[in-house]
């Protein structure tokens, strides 16, 4: 096994990171993170035991630590090492046993934690009420508050298992590992029972960590609409009364003790409040969301628009109110959106430059309009406006370093974080630039000025990508509208939002079966003479923009960034939607696949002399009617697919990808065997399915091709970096990543 030695302070493996091999601790400790829950790992743990495909949690190296490094992707590999070093079955025994027993600890400690504050709350708020009634004095009670619901855990552990786990570790590990380590089968079998059972609980603790984070502001926050500031606000009343407030100070002093307790605060925001309570200064609750008018007004007035042209354009959006909920499709209607659909995004800009003036400290109305396309009650409704209210407080759920809102999007653009996205003629920023400098529009000399105009960057961005997406993802472009009204959200808003974990979920079940989707071959990677002609396979995940609207659309908008092959991709999609993600980010995968495959082959992509996924499923298509092995059925079936295509190559291939991943990855024939064999040359399932397709004779031929190539590169790689390493050089992480590539 491969010793390596990870810094202090350094990240062995991140969340979301495919678990490609297992890390046995050594010497030092390692640090367990998820979010705000920490645990400590010593000597002999396994780091990759609890997950499956991918890391649940960050593992970061506590001390300097010493691993050694263990192929695994599961039963098979585990039971082919174990066979192969007997001795280490006890070692694995064990560790699974006590980290499935620390991991059951957090747990009950988590639960046991979540199970405090909503008990608190509960109590606090029929106290709260009590007391008002009491002194006849009207309460402050948010709608957050009064909305909370008990956590069901989807991933429960039983109390049996706690039980079991530990009578097992106090009073008879031994005997039992005495027991297992006698047989092969039981041996690896309790192991990846324990693995499996690891796996549950800690997304028990992923979902107890994702409901206290999500409500923790209820309790006490920054913002003003939460328990502690209410019952701040009513001592502050009941004193301006004459009265006594010792059972509010009672609930004060237990609500700052369970804060402590759970963890979860920040210590400085803790400290804020208690001396903003100490010195009772009079704070005020702010408003949840303001009056239909006020909404719209307060927008405008904040975009910077005042006297007459505020009242045209706010005559002109109010006008939409009727249009909207009569769904109408008359001249008048669809003349009246073409208005708002140029007037919205000039409000947007106007508004969002004044946001960045002072982004950390953006009202929550605009963050409405900024998010969602939010514009007052008038369109969406009371309670649905203080859905999206209560939302806006916890736009994290839509965030990940490689998910967006649109607001952040453009953040990011502005704060030069990321380059302007292609426009609709394909073109990006630069490109853009040179053209209007054709035209005569700007001088030659404003180019290079421009390209680093953050304003026109952002300009460009919401005049040439943010119009023509947000209208596309919607679904419906002749009733598009982008001010977002209640019979959009023809459900709740929690069912649907597109969080960050569900489009990464919808991505993560891809991968699982399409391995090599995301990874792009790279040579320009720096790595001297003797890896120069050496390419690096690394997975490059897309970047993925939620638009401020509810649709049922998503679009591939570009295959990379730039015109390097380096960048992400750009996946666009609604931020609420009522389709089925899984099914809307498939197809949108099938897309890319396509166009990241011309990008690689250029002028050559139908040049079935350079063989590559586009020419070959180019060559069939184009050559179906003549090949002889075709039955007549199976060409009427082609053609049928060209026109429902109309006749466009890329999406017959779209539809045939989604029945490569939804059902021949699970033995469910839909394409015939040319389409099979192009398919799985170039997107191969991976090895788990791999293994369960052998026996079939659809697959079985080409399962044994692909894993003879994939071992004769692996045994080249081998050689390579042996020379490499003896030359000095030290094997990177791009290196590692691509090795593991042909283990896959």
């Amino acid at each position: 096994m491969e010793v390596i030695r990870v810094k202090k302070g350094e990240l062995i493996a991140r969340q979301r990171q495919r678990v490609k091999e297992w890390y046995i601790l050594q010497e030092g400790v390692v640090m367990i993170k998820y979010d705000f829950v920490e645990s400590k790992l010593g000597p002999n743990s396994i780091i990759g035991i609890l997950e499956q495909d991918w890391f649940l949690c960050d593992y970061v190296a506590a001390t300097d630590v010493t691993l050694f490094v263990f192929p695994c992707n599961g039963f098979s590999d585990l039971k082919q090492a174990l066979a192969a070093e007997p001795k280490m079955r006890r070692i694995f025994l064990r560790t699974a046993m006590l980290q499935r027993h620390q991991l059951l600890g957090i747990y009950v400690d988590l639960y046991n934690k979540v199970r405090q504050f909503q008990h608190f709350i509960d109590g606090a708020l029929n106290d709260y009420s009590l007391i008002c009634a009491k002194n006849k004095v009207d309460g402050s009670i948010s709608y957050e508050m009064e909305k909370l619901k008990p956590l069901e855990i989807t991933h429960k552990a039983e109390i049996w298992e706690m039980n079991n786990s530990n009578s097992l570790i106090k009073s008879y590990l031994d005997e039992y590992l005495n027991v297992l380590e006698k047989d092969e089968n039981l041996c690896v079998g309790a192991i990846m029972e324990a693995s499996a059972q690891m796996h549950r609980v800690v997304r028990g603790v992923g979902e107890m960590v994702s409901y206290l984070n999500y409500n923790k502001d209820i309790l006490i926050g920054t913002k003003k609409n939460n328990l502690f500031h209410a019952l701040f606000d009513l001592e502050l009343t009941l004193k301006g009364n004459g009265k006594e407030p010792k059972d509010v100070q009672k609930l004060v002093a237990g609500l700052f003790t369970l804060a402590e307790n759970l963890n979860i605060y920040g210590q400085e925001l803790l400290a804020t409040c208690r001396e903003e309570y100490a010195t009772s200064a009079a704070v005020k609750a702010m408003p949840e969301v303001t009056d239909d008018s006020d909404d719209l007004s307060y927008i405008l007035d904040y975009a910077g628009y005042e006297g007459k042209e505020k009242a045209e354009i706010y005559q002109t959006i109010m006008a939409y109110q009727d249009v909207a909920e009569a769904d109408a499709r008359d001249e008048k209607a669809y003349q009246l959106r073409r208005k708002i659909n140029v007037v919205f995004y000039e409000i947007y800009e106007k508004a969002f430059f004044k946001a960045m003036e002072t982004p950390d400290n953006v009202p929550a109305v605009l963050e409405m309009f900024f998010d969602f396309g939010y514009m007052g009650e008038a369109f969406l409704g009371e309670d649905k406006s203080n859905d999206l209210y209560e939302l806006s407080t916890h736009m994290n759920l839509c965030q990940s370093d490689n998910v967006f809102t649109i607001y952040r999007w453009l953040k990011a653009v502005y704060q030069g974080q990321k380059e302007p996205s292609k426009n609709e003629f394909d073109m990006d920023y630069n490109a853009y630039l040179i053209e209007l400098y054709k035209q005569g529009e700007i001088k030659k000399e404003e180019i290079e000025t421009k390209k680093s105009d953050i304003h026109a960057k952002v300009q460009f961005e919401i005049s040439n990508m943010f119009k023509s997406v947000n209208r596309l993802t919607y679904g419906n472009i002749t009733m598009f509208c982008p001010i977002l009204r209640e019979a959009d959200l023809f459900n709740t808003v929690d069912k649907m939002l597109v969080t960050a974990e569900k489009v990464q979920q919808a991505l993560d079940d891809i991968r699982k079966i399409d391995y090599s989707v995301f990874y792009r071959e790279l040579t320009n990677h720096g790595l001297g003479k003797e890896m120069m002609h050496e390419a690096l396979n690394v997975e490059i995940l897309p970047d993925v923009i939620l638009m401020p609207n509810a649709g049922n659309r998503a679009m591939m908008w570009q295959e990379t960034a730039s015109v390097r092959n380096d960048t992400p991709a750009r996946y666009m999609l609604p931020i609420f939607t009522s389709a089925d993600l899984g099914e809307m980010v498939l197809e949108i995968t099938g897309r890319y696949r396509w166009e990241m495959c011309r990008k690689v082959q250029g002028v050559h992509w139908n040049d079935i002399r350079d063989r590559s996924l586009t020419s070959e499923y180019y060559d069939y298509l184009q050559f179906y009617r003549k090949n002889r092995e075709l039955s007549s059925d199976t060409k009427e079936q082609i053609k049928g697919a060209l026109v429902r295509a109309k006749n466009n190559f890329r999406e017959v291939f779209v539809r045939d990808y989604q029945n490569w991943i939804k059902y021949e990855a699970k033995g469910g024939f839909r394409l015939n065997k040319y389409v099979r064999a192009i398919i799985f040359n170039y997107c191969p399932f991976s090895k788990e399915i791999r293994d369960d397709l052998k026996s079939n004779p659809m697959f079985a031929a080409m399962i044994s091709k692909h894993e003879i190539n994939a071992k004769q590169v692996v045994k080249r790689l081998d050689g390579v970096y042996g020379k490499y390493k003896q030359s000095g050089g030290e094997v990177t992480a791009e290196m590692k990543e691509n090795y593991h590539f042909y283990q896959m």
